[in-house]
């Protein structure tokens, strides 16, 4: 087994986030908690993820709110961000599916495709959603938005 130097151990990548579409919203809110999650990924200290139906998700709520040019801003800037956006697939499509059934009333189809993302790449979900938090399906975190937001 090779051996690691100390100062290499803190190079690791040890954390992993899947982001849902509230704190990637917070985060454009300029919201502190999870600019610290997205420094850690900008900085190679950790790994994060979304899924394509989030990205479909933070474009149109951006745009209800703020109109297209900033949702076309704000969606470019994910996807540049270090971020890996993952595509549904066979897979994750059906994983997405039984847990959408299993939870009907409690998860939407957009959040079952998340949830089956951080349960495949063994990720801490970041959400905003207590539902889904609840429900304890994955290792959740979960960043509350204020009162305003």
């Amino acid at each position: 087994m090779k051996s690691t130097r100390s100062g290499d151990a803190k190079h690791l990548k040890t954390n992993r986030y899947t982001f849902d579409t509230g704190p990637l919203l917070l985060y454009f809110g300029e919201d502190l908690r999870v600019k610290k999650l997205l420094d850690e990924i900008r900085h190679g200290r950790a790994t994060g993820s979304t899924c394509e139906t989030n990205l479909a998700e933070l474009y149109y709520k951006t745009c209800e709110k703020l109109g297209r040019e900033t949702a076309r801003i704000r969606y470019l800037s994910t996807r540049r961000s270090g971020i890996s956006v993952v595509a549904p697939d066979e897979s994750l499509s059906r994983l997405a599916g039984e847990l959408k059934c299993e939870h009907r009333g409690k998860l939407s189809i957009v959040d079952a495709y998340l949830v089956a993302v951080a349960f495949a790449e063994r990720s801490t979900l970041i959400t905003s959603d207590s539902r889904i938090s609840e429900l304890h399906l994955v290792p959740t975190r979960l960043v509350e938005a204020p009162q305003h937001f």
